[in-house]
């Protein structure tokens, strides 16, 4: 054949509607141009030529004026210039016959006519081809070493009678929606949707129906059981927030004899608090009685992790003295218990706070009654520092009597050390005076304590000057002062001397760290405390004196 224009052009024609890759097996070629055409014809549309804009012919050095040189040297491959022959998978559906419907539907190019459009390729596809570089442009893939048998290349069945609603094709239509994708049987390629363009990309939540109906009374005689589940028991949060009283006396009516279970389950109790906030005063009163009747419920109801969230919010929303005084009573006979524990403490921290100190004042008997046990557990510790912060005097004066009279023992407990630094924190003189003087004598023992030398430093910074100065002598007349001073905990309480004490105190305690230079400058501890008074030595100060 003579290298003539025109048969160029028309080999090229022959090439291009037959589907053939002059670098595929011929098997794959007429594989793939009769799935092209079937599916062509069962679109009725005309079969494609190589003119456009009227019918003139495609010049490709001049129809792409944007390709370069090499990209002019590329053939043509099907109507996308310079796509690699090993395009897809898709291309070779008769090599893979066990391949479902759907998967073979995301090949965009399957029987939609793009010869209208410029070159390329559609590249919001995850499974089209890629461009070919030079170095691909001879490749060839021999499907014969591949561990696949297919004796006999059949082509995918088209149903003619179905029409493809795609926009490849139907440009100024718009697709059907065929509801759920279940619901259907796909005989071919053509009747599975398109995910560029289906339903399935819309939100979710315009997909998610609900499986409530819109009404309280559709679901009468069901509610706790509806309640159970997440989806039922946001709504019928949602019907409690609607505020209609009909609804709200539906579902008290149905869950009312079930407040241990609504309050302790895990999806239930978001709508025991909502139903708390719209409940009238009768309803309330019936909550709070089924609350109190039991006391292993109320117990079981305070520490459990749902259940303690609920309690909260029922006294916080609790309006009427009588139905506050029920629930203190209640809460008496298991303050010690809730106090010990991680979940029970905030029900009693929320009394303290949203009860009058009047109200709660048999809960802050049972607290000063047992302070010392209560103030040395991890969760009591908390709890005794809020009731000295709301008690009355009388009581307040109660509980500092008994963190005074037992402040040495607390400042060594892991979780007692923190109710005195609070006490110290509040500035009361006296209070503080009495604290000092429980201590006095074993200021140095404490401040080598792993608990106890945050309350020698408490005490030093907090107090007033008359009072630290005690504190700082004793420090400084020590036996035990290089002890203290290379001590892990002890140099904490040394370096806060250097920085509180004044005048000639200050100097005599740097006097003091510099005599033992030969001690400190190499020790792990002591060097921190002799760098702070070398950086607080008075002018003229020798620092080997």
């Amino acid at each position: 054949m003579e290298n003539h224009p025109r048969s160029m052009r028309e080999e090229f024609d022959r090439m291009f509607i037959g589907g053939q890759n002059p670098t595929l097996s011929s098997s794959t070629a007429n594989a793939a141009g009769s799935v092209l055409q079937d599916h062509f014809y069962s679109h009725q549309q005309p079969p494609f030529t190589t003119t456009v804009n009227g019918g003139f012919p495609i010049d490709h050095n001049v129809a792409y004026p944007f390709m370069n040189k090499e990209q002019r040297r590329l053939p043509a491959m099907g109507s996308h210039f310079g796509a690699n022959p090993v395009r897809s998978i898709l291309d070779y559906s008769d090599r893979y016959l066990a391949l479902s419907p759907e998967f073979r539907e995301y090949n965009p190019y399957s029987g939609c006519n793009y010869s209208g459009l410029a070159g390329g390729f559609d590249h919001q596809s995850s499974l089209n081809g890629f461009l070919e570089t030079l170095s691909d442009r001879n490749l060839e893939i021999n499907f014969n070493r591949l561990n696949i048998s297919s004796p006999v290349p059949s082509p995918v069945p088209v149903n003619r009678g179905i029409r493809c609603y795609d926009m490849c094709c139907n440009p100024q239509s718009i697709r059907r929606d065929y509801g759920g994708l279940s619901t259907r049987v796909f005989d071919n390629v053509l009747d599975f949707p398109n995910p560029n363009n289906s339903h399935l990309l819309q939100p979710r939540s315009q997909l998610k129906r609900s499986k409530f109906p819109a009404s309280v009374k559709d679901i009468r005689g069901r509610i706790r059981m509806v309640a159970k589940d997440q989806e039922g028991c946001q709504f019928l949060q949602t019907k409690c927030e609607g505020g209609k009283p009909e609804d709200i006396e539906m579902i008290f009516d149905e869950v009312k004899d079930h407040i241990f279970e609504l309050m302790t389950d895990a999806s239930m109790n978001y709508l025991a608090q909502k139903l708390f906030k719209v409940c009238n005063e009768r309803q309330m009163t019936h909550i709070v009685v089924s609350v109190i009747s039991d006391d292993n419920n109320l117990t079981n109801i305070c520490l459990n992790s749902h259940g303690t969230r609920a309690m909260q919010k029922l006294i916080e929303l609790l309006k009427t003295p009588e139905h506050r005084s029920l629930i203190v009573s209640a809460l008496r006979k298991i303050t010690l218990t809730l106090t010990k524990n991680t979940n029970g403490q905030h029900v009693i921290q929320n009394c303290l706070k949203s009860f009058h100190v009047d109200e709660v004042q048999p809960i802050l008997n049972v607290v000063a009654d047992n302070c010392l046990d209560i103030a040395t557990d991890k969760s009591g510790c908390c709890v005794l520092q809020l009731c000295v912060l709301h008690a009355d005097e009388a009581s307040k004066e109660r509980l500092m009597t008994e963190i005074i009279a037992n402040a040495l023992e607390l400042s060594e407990h892991p979780y007692g050390n923190y109710v005195v630094q609070h006490i110290l924190g509040m500035h009361i003189p006296d209070v503080t005076a009495h604290i000092l003087k429980n201590l006095a004598g074993n200021f140095v023992n404490l401040a080598m304590n792993k608990y106890a030398s945050n309350v020698v430093e408490k005490c030093i910074k907090d107090a007033a000057d008359d009072q630290s100065t005690q504190i700082i002598r004793e420090i400084i007349n020590s036996p035990n002062f290089l002890g203290l001073i290379q001590h892990p905990f002890g140099n904490y309480v040394a370096q806060s001397v250097l920085q509180t004490a004044k005048g000639s105190l200050r100097e005599m305690m740097i006097n003091k760290v510099q005599k033992e230079y030969a001690y400190l400058h190499s020790h792990p501890h002591g060097k921190r405390v002799l760098a702070l008074a070398r950086n607080s030595k008075p002018r003229g100060l020798s620092m080997h004196e």
